[in-house]
């Protein structure tokens, strides 16, 4: 087939979920981070796809709809199994990959930004960088939408936004 094919961006929770049903279709498969999820985790799908849609939704679409600590979720895995900076490398690139083969445009582009903002702080707050951690209580992660990267306050809302 010759030429490009225009690829939809992200619009609604539907293509959310089906671009993070195909991200999971590469991650489990994967020889190295797939176990994780498998074996280590035991990642029920049907519990887990929910709320990565939810998780994705909130970071692209809808914030709010994500209520949970997902720094939680990989220290225990880590404490299972320790992360390395490969592994969260390994996971940002299939999802790049994923979004890029199956949608175009700023919201598209904007999953894969997020996608580097949250695995950054979630690789140093399990694996680290060898220093002590300073912090005794739970590391927020922003999710909330934004075309200016604006920060999120202490309570880990942004200003004016609702919660």
């Amino acid at each position: 087939m010759s030429g490009t094919r225009h690829l939809p961006d992200i619009r609604d929770r539907r293509d959310v979920e089906r671009l993070v049903g195909a991200f999971y279709d590469e991650v489990l498969g994967d020889p190295l981070i797939g176990r994780l999820f498998t074996e280590v985790a035991r990642v029920d799908l049907a519990v887990h796809l929910p709320v990565m849609a939810d998780f994705w939704e909130s970071a692209l679409l809808s914030p709010g709809v994500y209520r949970r600590n997902a720094l939680r979720a990989h220290r225990d895995l880590h404490a299972e199994s320790p992360l390395r900076a490969e592994h969260f490398d390994r996971w940002l690139e299939l999802w790049s990959a994923v979004v890029r083969r199956r949608h175009a445009g700023p919201v598209s582009e904007r999953a894969i930004v997020k996608a580097h903002a949250v695995a950054r702080p979630l690789l140093h707050h399990t694996a680290g960088d060898g220093r002590p951690r300073r912090e005794p209580g739970p590391v927020l992660v922003t999710i909330e939408p934004s075309a200016d990267h604006g920060r999120a306050g202490p309570d880990g809302h942004r200003p004016g936004s609702e919660g």
